[in-house]
This record gives structure tokens, sequence and C-alpha cells, in this order.
């Protein structure tokens, strides 16, 4: 029912905005953006077409409407930072593939304190590791089967008779791994779609290019604060709690071994860390490759795990290569059509003005103190990203908070920032990503629960992003 309300309610605004006279100093190109805009945000907030396929609206709308050529907006579907995204995820693919993420994640846990508490913080910690590269839900269903094993290890024996404390702990730990793996996207460039994204826009909203290392200049303070701040939330029943006294052998038993580094897992290591090296000095490295590019890199990667081989003589492997296409195909390939249509709505209301516009109408916000300003968009941001799509929230978001800081004198770039930032960080909402849908599947987390942590970690993003971006991303920047 919400679907199909959202089909024809976005098609009546969208008629409504063509039919309706152009407001008073703004271009009847800016008009048809907005109306476009308006579109495609119902049809994202109700997923009344896959949101991917909303994404092509642009390509087909603002050719149509007179707002650009077709050659301008289907540039944006090719958009250098796309091929960073697909890179990213192939080498998140072979990281998963020969299980260099399940073994990480069982090295952290087993060197763990086997105290409860500590417990769910090296399980935070792997699962953040792991999200760096690999996809939230991804990351999120190999730590699933460990946390389990976790729980049950804790679960038998235990001091107080009744379950009450067996409770606390599966819900924490599980509620564990859905913040986490939305946390540990921040750090990196690569961690989320949408990072790649704010990345772009910046580069062509403020000419600012930013660069691996500087993200995570700014990315890894930001979960480094945020994560145990999570962990002491979720775990204040659990540290009330009494638990029987456990070991590491009896941790190390139940999530199982990891065994020796076969050749392929020394492989794909080997090429993730000349990728994340290569990332990371990529501006030294251009002084002696002028074109090479954080994107480039990225494909250079995708390219050598689909030429070498693995090393692993197997009959059920047709070519021995450490990914093979059939590999390849679970990449994110509709992200083409959601990231690309994304910077083409971006790049339109920028172009026609409607930024600057809406900016003007707002300027009663623009005239708040910079911190309260930056706290007031990551406010709504996140709030909107609760319901609506990560990408679609940043790129509308973006252009217009911009605005808003050129008309309050302020430096647009930490407050784009911090509007592109919080459009990730929504995590209360239990349907909202397929991690916390998960989640919420085990069982072990109840609904109201979920919302009421999620709730409390939303509102200290808020806090944690405007501060980041009112310090380290001036000093970065």
């Amino acid at each position: 029912m919400l679907r199909r309300l959202g089909f024809w309610i976005g098609l009546a605004a969208f008629l409504a905005l063509q039919i309706l006279p152009v407001p008073a100093g703004l271009s009847p190109a800016a008009w048809q953006t907005a109306s476009v805009a308006v579109l495609m945000g119902i049809w994202w907030f109700t997923e009344a077409v896959p949101i991917p396929l909303t994404g092509s609206l642009p390509f087909l709308l603002l050719p149509l409407l007179g707002v650009q050529s077709a050659a301008t907006v289907s540039s944006n579907y090719m958009a250098p930072v796309l091929f960073l995204v697909i890179g990213g995820a192939i080498l998140g693919l072979a990281t998963e593939k020969w299980g260099l993420h399940r073994r990480l994640a069982l090295l952290l846990v087993k060197r763990s304190s086997p105290e409860p508490p500590h417990l769910i913080l090296a399980l935070m910690i792997a699962t953040a590791s792991m999200s760096m590269i690999v996809n939230n839900t991804a990351t999120t269903v190999m730590m699933l089967p460990i946390a389990a094993a976790i729980a049950a290890a804790v679960g038998n024996g235990g001091i107080e008779t009744s379950d009450t404390a067996r409770r606390h702990f599966l819900c924490a730990i599980f509620l564990a791994i859905a913040l986490a793996s939305n946390m540990g996207g921040f750090i990196t460039p690569v961690g989320t779609p949408v990072n790649p994204v704010v990345m772009e826009l910046l580069d062509r909203q403020f000419d600012v290019q930013v660069s691996f290392i500087q993200w995570i200049g700014f990315g890894l303070p930001l979960v480094a604060v945020a994560l145990p701040c999570a962990w002491w939330l979720i775990t204040r029943q659990v540290r009330a709690s009494s638990y029987a006294t456990l070991s590491r052998e009896t941790i190390a038993s139940a999530v199982g071994r990891e065994g020796p580094l076969t050749r392929p897992e020394r492989r794909v290591l080997i090429i993730l860390v000349l990728t994340s090296a290569s990332w990371i000095s990529l501006p030294w490295l251009q002084g002696f490759v002028p074109g090479l590019s954080a994107p480039a890199v990225a494909m250079i990667a995708a390219l050598a795990l689909c030429l070498l081989p693995s090393g692993e003589a197997q009959a059920s492997r047709r070519d021995g290569r450490l990914l093979e296409w059939v590999d390849c195909q679970k990449a994110p390939w509709f992200l083409v059509f959601l990231l690309g249509g994304g910077l083409a709505l971006a790049d339109a209301i920028v172009f026609t003005g409607l930024s600057d516009w809406i900016g003007g109408a707002l300027g009663g916000v623009s005239a708040l103190p910079f911190l309260l300003l930056l706290m007031v968009v990551a406010l709504i941001c996140i709030a909107v990203t609760e319901c609506a799509s990560q990408v679609g929230t940043a790129v509308t978001f973006m252009p217009i908070v911009a605005a808003l800081a050129v008309a309050g004198g302020y430096d647009p770039v930490p407050v784009a920032l911090a509007a592109g930032l919080a459009s990730s960080w929504g995590v209360a909402n239990p349907a909202g990503t397929a991690s916390n849908a998960m989640v919420i599947a085990t069982g072990h987390v109840p609904v109201a629960k979920f919302i009421r942590v999620g709730a409390a970690v939303d509102l200290m993003g808020v806090v944690l992003i405007a501060l980041v971006c009112a310090t380290i991303v001036r000093v970065i920047l």
C-alpha cells in the first residue's frame, strides 16, 4: 500500500510543480530540477520504484525538461567515483570469498578478555574493522554465527538461576553487530557507497579533493569515540549482571579454529595491503605517475584479483583465479544507477541555482552559531536517512546546506561534509538497513530496545559529527 501511494503521490507532486508558477527569484530550469528532486525523494522514501531505477530519472527527465543535455547528465553515471565503489566492492568480495574477514574477527575475539562486556567490545572492533572494506550486510552475515557461538559459551553455566543475564547478553551482542557494522563504514572512503559520493560532491562543488588518508584522518577519530560510547550504552545491563568465569580456551573452542593462512588468503592479503598502501601514499605516487587516482588503484586491484591464480587447485574452479566472473557478479553494479542518478541530481541542483535559492529562503538557519548549525544539519540528515535513501539524502542536502553556510559567512566544506556523514549514520530504524533487519530477525533484540538504543546513538552522532567537522575537518581540509 505504501509503495502504491508513494508512486501516485510522487507523480502527482511532480505534475503539480509543472503546473504551478515558478517562484520569484528562481529560474524555470531550477523549478524543473525541484520537481525532479521531489519525485525522486518520494519514490526513494517509499520505494515505490526500485531505488536504483529511481536513480535513472535524471537521465530521463532533465534533458526532456530542458535543464541539461543528455550528454551532460549521462557523464554522471560514469563518474570516476563509481570505479572506486565497484573496485572497492570487488576487493571486499575477495576478502569475503577466502575468509580473511572471519580470520581477523576470530583473531580479535580470541585474544580478548573473556569477560562478557570485553567480548562484546572485541566483537564490535572486529565488526567495524571488517566493515571498512567489506559491505555492512556481508559483515553482519559473517559476524552473526560468531556472536551466536560466543553467546552459547557465555550462557552455559551462569551463576544466576534466571535467564535474565543471558537475555541481556544476547541482546547486547547482536545489537553490537548492527551498530558496529554501520560505524565501521565511516573509517575509509570505500566503507559505504555514500562516502565516495560525498568526496565527489566536495570535489565538484568546492574543488576540494579528499585523499584516502585525509578521510581516515577524520573518519577514524569519529569511530574511535563513537564505538566505545555505543558499547557503553548497550552493555549497561550486561555489566550489572553476573556470569560464570570463562577462559580464552573456552571462547576459542566455541568460535572455532582459523588454521594456518592458505595460499589464496596470503595472495588476497598481499593485494589488500598493497592497495591500502597505494591509497594512503597516493599523493607521493602521483609524483611518479601523474594520472594515477584512487579509483584507478581500486580497479588495478580488481583486475589483479581476476587475473592472478589462487594457487589452490580444485576441480570445482574453472580457471583457479582468486576471483572469477561469477564472484564479480555479486558486486553492487546497481550502484551505477543509484549513485549516478544521485550525482546527476546534485549537479543539476547546483547548476541551476536551486541550492542557492533554498539557502536564501532558509537564511534564519544560517545565522546560527557554527557548531549549532552543524548539529542542526546533522540532526536533519540523520532523521531523514532513517526513512529515506542514504545517497538521496546526501546528494539533496549537501548542496543546500553548503549554500546555507555561505549565507552565514561560514566555510561550506565542513557543513556539507557534516550532511554527507550524517546521511549514513541513522541506525534507529530496525528495518532501515539489511544489517538491522538481520539482527532483529534473530529474535534476541526487542524492537523497542533497538529503537531506544538506536535513537541514543543517533543523538550521539549529531554531537560527534558536529564536533569532528568543527575541529578536525577544518584542520585537515
